[in-house]
């Protein structure tokens, strides 16, 4: 798991959330403007080694996407992650088109020259002012791509959709009407400094409309306000941010908060909405243009004006990073993971004679951005911060490298006796985390063992092998292959037990066995593991066996950098 991307996908949603999931799908999608010049981009399928679970399956944030002077490059991108982005709508109003557009990744790279790095603002966005999307100066190069390279057609419609209606509980809603109505309406949002992941939004003279121009956005469908509620009003509102890891996790979040403080409930229901129905798309894009490395250049070749390396506390948080003006602070993180972040790898498996040491010891950076780089932009920018950080841990801790191969023992993928449900040919291809829609998420259940929880629609099996270690997270460290000689595309679904879990409950029964004076009577732990889960839900088998996989070889590295 890339910890650090990851990361900075979570940073810029807490300045930027707001703004990129608020915005209202238009009631009717103009065609692609007609092209005009050249069209300078790089489009090329995306390589196994910068696959990453969170960079393409993400539905809330572009954190695939780079913005710099000039360019962008979107990474990992299926057809519909370009036409949710090119067109501003949610990939569940794009229907149609053929089944791997959920799927098949491709890398973008495009010359804008008047593209702008992004800035974002600090502090609570103003809901009345709100800063301009980003991704707004990308949008019609992107459409330009999607028409010209991949000779995409479409057309508008409207149709009944998944979406969500808001009505009063059957209390009343719990709304004071505001002290001054005719007041400009206003939210002020505070963190709190003993929890930080406690934030307090307190509106005054606020409708309805407004509140859900704000925070309809962050459902992923839809909300149409059926509460009658006309007049303006005030509240404080209180959002406890813990232990949210899918799309489902944050409705549960938002509409538990809704109802239980404001009165308002929001719930399931069918919308009818403007959809885009894909006709035609190419599987295979057109050729890029002669020369394309040199009209699409690498990112500049900058380093950090200062670093700072040393030693993490041990009590300092891990995986920690704060960026304040024009520096950043990576806390506590081992030299593997750095290595892991900075060469995009999608796990530190890809790194070939690495020391004992490499994961166990961590560090804290400190960092001192080139002039006109802002710290709170670097997340649009991921992979010049990335090629920064290479040059700085190749140069403090003197390495040497080299791409090659290597074999270690990692898992295959091999069936048993399978269990999975033949697919619909004609359905998309696609894995999710969380459960399958109208399935119930098992994690949710009171007390239950499990979780980790996924669903995969119409995939072969050498579609999923590709994606079984960034599903599985830190549970599987190496790329699988599929050795199950299954033919055909299947749906499934799959929850299990997570090994830091199944061995905390463990724990927790030997520690209750003690203290009812039996150490030896503990209860056996719930749950099931990865593998056990593969063979009894699906019939497959994960085994370990020696494979052989590309790796980044490190010929020399020292664990103690040079002097500051």
């Amino acid at each position: 798991m890339k910890i650090l991307r990851f990361a900075t996908a979570l940073l810029l949603a807490s300045s930027a959330s707001m703004l990129l999931a608020q915005t209202p799908v238009p009631a009717k999608e103009p065609a692609p403007p007609a092209p005009t010049g050249a069209l300078i981009v790089d489009v090329h399928p995306s390589p196994y080694l910068s696959t990453n679970f969170y960079a393409y399956r993400s539905k809330i944030y572009y954190n695939n996407i780079n913005i710099g002077d000039r360019r962008f490059d979107m990474r990992d991108a299926t057809l519909l992650d370009m036409l949710s982005l090119a067109y501003n709508r949610e990939g569940d109003t794009i229907l149609g088109g053929p089944s791997w557009i959920d799927f098949n990744r491709f890398d973008v790279s495009a010359m804008v020259p008047s593209l702008k790095p992004v800035t974002l603002s600090r502090g609570p966005v103003d809901p009345a002012n709100p800063p301009t999307d980003p991704y707004d100066q990308i949008r019609p190069v992107l459409k330009r791509v999607l028409a010209e390279r991949f000779h995409l057609t479409y057309r508008m419609e409207d149709r009944p959709l998944p979406g969500y209606v808001m009505t009063v509980a059957k209390d009343g809603a719990k709304l004071a009407e505001a002290k001054a109505p005719d007041a400009e309406n206003n939210c002020q949002y505070a963190q709190d400094k003993a929890n930080l992941g406690q934030r307090t939004v307190t509106c005054t003279s606020e409708t309805i409309t407004q509140f859900l121009s704000m925070y309809g956005g962050m459902f992923p469908h839809p909300v149409i306000d059926h509460t009658g509620l006309k007049k303006a009003y005030d509240f404080t509102l209180k959002l406890v941010y813990t232990n949210q890891r899918t799309t489902d996790d944050y409705i549960r979040l938002y509409t538990d908060a809704f109802k239980q403080q404001l009165g308002l409930v929001v719930a399931a229901g069918d919308v009818s909405q403007p959809v885009m129905v894909v006709d035609t798309v190419d599987r295979t894009p057109t050729s890029n243009p002669p020369e394309i490395a040199k009209l699409v250049p690498p990112q500049p070749d900058l380093e950090f004006e200062v670093a700072t390396i040393k030693p993490a506390a041990a009590d300092e948080p891990k995986w920690w990073i704060k960026p304040l003006g024009s520096q950043i602070t990576f806390g506590n993180y081992s030299l593997q993971e750095l290595l892991t972040t900075a060469w995009q790898l999608p796990t530190g498996a890809m790194l070939a004679n690495r020391p004992a040491w490499l994961s166990q010891v961590r560090y804290t950076i400190l960092v001192k951005l080139p002039p006109d780089i802002d710290a709170l932009a670097f997340s649009q920018n991921q992979d010049l911060i990335d090629r920064m950080l290479q040059k700085l841990l190749v140069d403090r801790f003197q390495i040497k490298y080299h791409w090659g191969e290597q074999t270690q023992v990692g898992y295959v993928l091999l069936a048993d006796n399978p269990k999975m449900k033949k697919a619909d040919p004609n359905s998309r291809s696609s894995c999710d985390l969380g459960p399958a829609a109208g399935e119930k998420d098992v994690r949710t259940a009171q007390n239950s063992p499990f979780d980790y929880e996924f669903h995969c629609q119409n995939v072969t099996m050498d579609q999923f092998a590709d994606l079984v270690q960034s599903l599985a997270r830190s549970e599987i460290r190496n790329r699988v292959p599929n050795k199950t000689g299954l033919a055909g595309s299947y749906d499934f679904t799959l929850f299990y037990t997570s090994t830091p879990k199944l061995q905390t409950d463990a724990t927790a029964a030997v520690v209750a066995a003690k203290q009812a004076g039996d150490a030896s009577a503990s209860e056996p732990v719930a749950g099931e593991s990865i593998e056990d889960a593969y063979r009894k839900q699906l019939g497959l088998r994960l085994e370990k066996q020696p494979i052989t996989g590309s790796a980044l070889v490190l010929d020399h590295i020292e664990q103690t950098p040079t002097p500051n």
